[in-house]
């Protein structure tokens, strides 16, 4: 698994959903610069990953696809 690719992943699916780093991590109910630190390199949880897809409207996959 790419953690990078993750990552990068997540900040387009975020973008493309018109969502900011802090609408995101407010509506997942985290500190305001927890989905721009996760973006950046920390740590992310199955848990909040299966929170952020289902608030994006995406299946978890497609933070893995090329």
């Amino acid at each position: 698994m790419n953690i990078n690719k993750l990552r990068i992943n997540l900040a387009k699916a975020r973008m493309n959903k018109g969502l900011s780093a802090y609408e995101l991590s407010l509506r997942l109910g985290k500190n305001p610069t927890y989905i721009s630190k996760v973006e950046n390199g920390d740590n992310l949880s199955i848990k909040v990953l299966f929170e952020i897809c289902e608030i994006l409207e995406i299946e978890p996959k497609t933070l893995f696809e090329d």
